[in-house]
């Protein structure tokens, strides 16, 4: 399905900017601080915007995906930018090893951190996935002299990381001479990959941060389910709950019992309980009543 690239930009600034207010534009700008075009609509609505337009070009290739990506781009608007990003995002699996310096280029010229972060963690990451050749590339964003590659380069490690059990030496070899630099939003790129990639990592990043003196909070393991049953010598431990689930309890109110029935019910169970010997004593004790009244209405 053919792209009229000049009308879907001018369709996706209309209804982003109708979703947007001054106000917001203004906040967005000091809190990015980013010298683009603010139209002030919100994460929300550019969210749905980016849905809409991947869900309308399903069959889009990677040709004309990448040039209206860079259409988009050009336009400065920052929510256009992100609607471009999403839209790599979203269809990752068609780039290329050949579209690295294209999107090497949207990093150099992203200055709003958070979409820097989403093109290097979900797009470059992802063509790294598919081409682990393209280690060495990443390596070169570390020793760029630009922060914002080697920043870059260790956000794009995670899905890598997180994809091949054999890959932490790679990420290592990477980030080691990062490791002295002063820069804080570089510092936290490691620390944050490094609490990611313990998921299957875990005993490689203890020793890296035990090497390098860093504290990295590791995710927290699921504690198992109990499945003992209560033991002669501990009567009350309580069962697992699987044995009774509240869906079977909340399903089976208690149904009303009338006077005449509960007191009919012990009798019954009594009944029941009891041994022969026990049930030939109770016919009996019954028996002995029944003869009195007899006796008694033949005296009379």
């Amino acid at each position: 399905m053919s792209m009229n690239f000049a009308r879907e930009q001018s369709l996706l600034r209309q209804r982003l900017q109708a979703a947007g207010s001054p106000q917001l534009a203004e906040a967005s700008r000091l809190a990015l601080g980013s010298k683009a075009t603010f139209l002030g609509a919100s994460a929300e609505a550019i969210a749905s915007a980016s849905a809409d337009l991947i869900a309308a070009y399903p069959q889009m290739g990677r040709a004309q995906m990448t040039a209206f990506v860079r259409t988009l781009w050009q336009s400065r608007i920052h929510e256009l930018r992100t609607v471009g990003i999403e839209l790599l995002a979203a269809r990752a699996t068609l780039l290329e090893p050949a579209d690295l310096p294209f999107l090497e280029g949207l990093l150099k010229d992203c200055d709003a951190d958070p979409l820097a972060a989403r093109i290097a963690d979900s797009v470059v990451g992802a063509v790294v996935v598919k081409n682990r050749k393209l280690w060495k590339d990443l390596k070169r964003f570390a020793n760029a002299s630009q922060e914002l590659l080697r920043v870059a380069a260790v956000r794009a490690s995670r899905l890598p990381l997180l994809d091949d059990p054999e890959a932490f030496q790679r990420f290592a070899d990477l980030a080691t001479p990062l490791v002295a630099s002063t820069d804080a939003r570089l510092q936290q790129a490691i620390d944050e990959l490094l609490a990611a990639a313990a998921a299957v990592h875990q005993d490689a990043v203890v020793a890296f941060a035990a090497q390098h003196g860093r504290k990295v909070t590791l995710p927290r393991k699921k504690a198992a389910k109990a499945t003992a049953k209560p033991t002669v010598e501990n009567p009350a431990a309580p069962m697992p709950a699987t044995v009774m689930p509240a869906t079977v309890i909340a399903s089976k109110p208690p149904a009303k019992v009338s006077a005449t029935k509960v007191g009919k019910t012990p009798a019954k169970a009594a009944a029941k309980a009891s041994t022969k010997g026990g049930a030939k004593t109770t016919a009996k004790a019954t028996a002995k009543p029944a003869a009195k009244k007899r006796a008694t209405t033949k005296k009379d």
